[in-house]
C-alpha cells in the first residue's frame, strides 16, 4: 500500500468501519474500506451531492445505505442464490494507494481479493479508482483471472440529495426503453423527462447516453457521464416501500433519488480469461 502522509488524507473509524476522509481544493469527500464506497462529495461552495442516511448501519459485514454501493459481481436478487447486489458492497477492501495528483486532485485505489469468496465460482481481480475534484470520478475494473469465462452485472448505485423529489427531473432518458421494476417488470417507453411520483424502479435497456439531474430546489444540476454501462436504473423506494426500511427515516425519501451506472443483468459482461472490464460514472455539478 502507498498512503501519502499529508493533509489531504484522514483514515478514521464510523463505527465498525474504516474510512478514509479526503480534504482537497476542490471538494471533501469520504471513501469506506467496507464495500469500496464513495459515502461522500461535495464540491467547495456547495450542497451535499450523494445522499447518506443518517440511519446507515456501519457495523462489520453490512451494506451500507447510501453514497455509492458497489453491486458486484451480480445486480438486484440471483436465482443462484447469494446475497442481493451481490457480495462486494459488504467485503472490506484493500487500500492500495491514496496520493495527491500533479493538478492537485486526490486519487484512491481499493482491491478486493475475490478467490476468497465462496459464493462466486469465478476467479476475478476487482479494483476501484476514486478521483475526487472538481468531479468524482469513479472507475470499476474487473479482471478474470481464472481459466473458465465469467458473466457479470454490475452496478455504481449512486444515491443522490435532492430538496424534494415532487421539485426535481432526470434529463437523457427521453424515449429509452424500460422495465416497470414497480410494476412487474412491465415493458415501457419513457415520454419525455422522468419526474418521482410515488415508487419508482426503472430499468433503462441498452441505454448508454448521459444524465442530467434538475433540482431547482437546490439551484443545480447534477450531470452523470457514464462508459462501460449498457443501461440505467432510477429508483426511489416511495412512501409505502420506505415505511418498511429500517435504515431510511421517515420522509427522507424524498431527499434523495438514485441514478445508477449499471450492465444489466438481463445483458450481462462476458470475460473471457485474461479479459477486463471498465465501468465509469463521473458526476459534476453545475
Amino acid at each position: 500500500m502507498t498512503f501519502q502522509t499529508d493533509s489531504a488524507f484522514k483514515p478514521r473509524m464510523m463505527g465498525a468501519v474504516p474510512v478514509l476522509e479526503i480534504d482537497n481544493g476542490f471538494a471533501k469527500a469520504m471513501v469506506s474500506l467496507q464495500g469500496g464506497q464513495v459515502l461522500s462529495y461535495q464540491p467547495k461552495g456547495q450542497e451535499k451531492v450523494l445522499w447518506m442516511s443518517p440511519l446507515a448501519d456501519m457495523s462489520e459485514g453490512k451494506a451500507i445505505r447510501g453514497g455509492v454501493p458497489v453491486c458486484w459481481p451480480w445486480f438486484g436478487p440471483r436465482k443462484e442464490g447469494g446475497p442481493n447486489h451481490g457480495f462486494a458492497r459488504t467485503e472490506l477492501w484493500k487500500l492500495e494507494l491514496a496520493e495527491t495528483l500533479k493538478n492537485d486532485e486526490t486519487r484512491v485505489v481499493l482491491s478486493l481479493p475475490i478467490e476468497s469468496i465462496s459464493e462466486w465460482e469465478g476467479n476475478s481481480g476487482l479494483r476501484i479508482e476514486i478521483i475526487v475534484g472538481e468531479t468524482l470520478k469513479i472507475s470499476l475494473t474487473s479482471k478474470n483471472t481464472g481459466q473458465k469465462k465469467v458473466e457479470i452485472s454490475q452496478a455504481l448505485h449512486t444515491y443522490f440529495t435532492v430538496s424534494n423529489t415532487d421539485l426535481i427531473w432526470i434529463e437523457g432518458l427521453d424515449g429509452e426503453r424500460y422495465l416497470d421494476e414497480a410494476d412487474e417488470s412491465r415493458a415501457c417507453i419513457q415520454e419525455g423527462d422522468v419526474t418521482i411520483q410515488g415508487e419508482v424502479d426503472r430499468t433503462y435497456i441498452d441505454d448508454t447516453e448521459t444524465c442530467i439531474l434538475h433540482d431547482p430546489g437546490l439551484g443545480r444540476k447534477i450531470t452523470i457521464k457514464k462508459s462501460g454501462s449498457n443501461g440505467t436504473v432510477v429508483w426511489n423506494p416511495g412512501p409505502v416501500r420506505a415505511e418498511k426500511m429500517h435504515d431510511v427515516p421517515t420522509h427522507d425519501y424524498k431527499s434523495m433519488v438514485c441514478v445508477e451506472t449499471i450492465t444489466l443483468p438481463q445483458v450481462p459482461v462476458e470475460l473471457e480469461p485474461g479479459q477486463s472490464h471498465v465501468l465509469t460514472a463521473e458526476i459534476f455539478v453545475e
